[in-house]
Formats: C-alpha cells, structure tokens, sequence
C-alpha cells in the first residue's frame, strides 16, 4: 500500500491492510517520514521513504471555494479552478516520495500496489514495477471535478522510469468504490464495490458514552484537512455551536487541538471531547452531525446511518455536500447562508424524525449490504497473480 500526506488519506486503507493481513498477506505501507505514527498505530507495518512535505505550505493558496457544482453561474469571490497542477502540492508530494518508492518496490517486489485518490507517485511505481495497481476511494470520486493535463502532470514522473503518461493508470487495473448509489458519479474503469468501515485514528472510549444520551446528541466536527492546511478559521466554529445549542439537545464538539481555541466559554448542554476520540464511537450515539464535508466524516456519518448538515468551504467538500443532499440523508448550506438562524433550523430538522433520518437508514443499509474487506481480498489475490476472475 502507498499513502501520502495527510493522516486522513490514509484511514479509508486501514481496514483493507486488516483484511489482507488477517488472510496471511504481506501488507507494507510506504509514505512519507511524518505518517510512521499513523500507520504503525493503525497495526500495520509502515515503510518511511522520501522526504517529508510540509501540507500548508504545498497547498496554500491553492485550496478554496468552488461554484455550486450542479449550477450554472459564476464562482464565488476567491474561487479557485479545482486543478492538479505540474507545480502543485499533489505533484509535489509524489516528486518527494516516488525515486525511494520505487526503489523500494524493486528490492521488496510486491505482486500489488493499493492507493488512495491523488497519489500520483502509486500509479507510477506500478507501471515502473510492472505490477497491478488498485485505487481505494475515499467515498465519492471527486476527481471528476478536477483539471488534470496527464502529459504536463504525469509526464515528467514517468519520463524518470521511461515511460509515458499513457503507461500510467490513475485508477489501477481497479477501482474498490465503498459509495453506494446514489452518492457515487460515474467511474472510469473497472470497479468493485467494498463497504466502508469506519476507521479514524487512536481512540479512547470516555466514561459519558457508555451509555445513551439522556436527550438527543448533535456532533459538531470541522475535520482534520482544514487545521492541516491552516484554514481551520474559515468556519467559524464557536458561532456554529452556540447556533446547535440553541436546540434542546447535548452538543458534542470533536475538534484538532488548533480548533479548540476560542471554545472556552460555551452553552452548559456544550462538551468539549478530549482526545482521541474517533467519530466512529461518537457518532452511533448521535441523532445528527454538522461538519466541513470531509469524505471520511461524510462517509463514517452514512455508514452509521446519522443525518448530516454539511457546512463546505473548499471544493471536494462542496462535491461530497452535494452527493449527499442527492441522498437525501443530509444537507448543505452555503458559508453565506450558514448565519445562526438558518443553521438552527436545519440541525432541528435533521434531529426530528422526518425523511433525512430514514434516508440516513437507507444509505445506511446499502453500505451495510456491500462486501466487506475481507470479502474482496480474494478477487485482490487473484489480481495479484493474474488470475481472471
């Protein structure tokens, strides 16, 4: 497996890794210096190879808000064309890890190669190592909003193993597609469906989720992507959850450490979760959730069957809002229309008993009835010995 980045990138791995070590593989997952502690504490063996990249620096400037995907009109103020770029941070995340990535596939000779979407440097070890290759989603391809030129892009990273862009496949030999209808788009390629497992990292079980709420509990998240990259003040999070705690209900905010500033003085029905504490103990508790958009949050909340309130403010966050609200198991506002009032409101109606919440179920459901991991691990053995299923 390769990962690159950022922690969250690679939790959608982690239950696969289980899987494929739990039916006697080999499974080593190769990324930068700075994931050895995500990965290890996951259980799985990690291989730090490359440089490290710092994840605000690379993409700051280049992560903003994007037009309303499904409408016509002209972006917001600050709007940013979603993009891969020569010079960008994806590239420049495969450019640190590649050169080792491949020469590490060619001492140890994996028969397969596992990545996530955007890792550019995965798809190239795998056609400079002659292996298959598979692409594990996140949730909903949001690569279909992207701009993505492959000569000026995948070109020179080929070039250095002599290939061409067209020698590399971006979405593997296959794709596993844990989105159940109607939250995936159409997908290029060969796929096959696997269910989401919930995995996000460390975790502690707290004496207060032991058992049930004594009334209906609201989660309130802004993920881990927007303090990585230094954005962690576009939502304004305080607002968000005294506009929650404005209902009767227990609000339970689960934030990175940088986030927690400026929640000191919050409404008595307000917790502040210390952490670790992974949304997927959280969340089977919680009548809804209100967070960024985030495909691990976004997909944890359907898998869980919690109704959701999205509150995007980059653009794979406006795509995975917009596949949910076709769900019907949640909504979306815009950061213009996400004013105290209207935000109430909305969590209100999620938390009641109306068509969110048996949408919420029916996703719910669908995700359930999808092949687990293990299931899939044969089909991904007889990929690795070139079997024809």
């Amino acid at each position: 497996m390769s990962t690159w980045g950022w922690r969250s990138h690679f939790y959608g791995l982690v239950p696969l890794g289980w899987a494929l070590q739990a039916a006697g593989h080999e499974v080593r997952v190769a990324s930068h210096p700075s994931m050895v502690t995500p990965i290890s504490t996951a259980g799985l063996a990690a291989v730090p190879l490359g440089a490290d990249v710092d994840f605000a620096e690379a993409f700051a400037g280049r992560i903003g808000a994007v037009g309303d995907l499904d409408r016509p009109g002209a972006p917001p103020a600050g709007a940013l064309e979603p993009a891969i770029t020569a010079d960008g941070g994806v590239v420049r995340f495969a450019d640190a890890l590649l050169d080792e990535l491949v020469a590490y596939g060619r001492r140890w000779r994996p028969d397969l190669l596992v990545w996530e979407p955007f890792n550019l440097a995965a798809p190239v070890a795998a056609a400079a190592l002659g292996v298959p290759g598979v692409l594990h989603l996140w949730g909903p391809d949001s690569s279909v909003t992207l701009r993505l030129d492959p000569e000026s892009v995948l070109g020179p990273l080929a070039a250095r193993f002599g290939l061409a862009a067209t020698d590399v496949a971006l979405h593997g030999d296959l794709t596993l597609d844990p989105a159940p209808p109607p939250m995936q788009v159409p997908l290029a390629g060969p796929a096959r469906p696997v269910r989401f497992v919930p995995y996000n990292g460390a975790a502690v079980l707290p004496p207060w989720l032991h058992g049930p709420a004594a009334r209906p509990r609201v989660c309130v998240t802004a993920g881990t992507m927007m303090a990585g990259v230094g954005l962690h003040d576009r939502l304004d999070l305080s607002r968000v959850v005294r506009s929650v705690a404005e209902l009767d209900v227990e609000v339970v905010v689960v934030v990175e450490p940088r986030q927690r500033r400026g929640l000191d003085a919050l409404p008595a029905n307000v917790r502040l979760a210390d952490a670790p504490l992974a949304l997927r103990l959280v969340l089977p508790t919680c009548a809804a959730i209100v967070q960024q958009g985030g495909a691990g949050t976004t997909m944890t909340a359907l898998a869980h069957g919690v109704p959701q309130l999205v509150l995007p403010q980059v653009s794979d966050q406006h795509f995975n809002a917009e596949r949910l609200a076709a769900t019907g198991a949640g909504t979306w506002l815009a950061p213009e229309r996400a004013n105290g009032p209207a935000l109430r409101d909305a969590v209100a109606e999620l938390v009641g008993d109306g068509p969110a919440r048996a949408a919420a179920a029916v996703m719910r459901d669908r995700i359930h009835a999808l092949p687990s991991p293990a299931e899939v691990v044969p089909a991904l053995a007889a990929l690795a010995a070139r079997i024809p299923t």
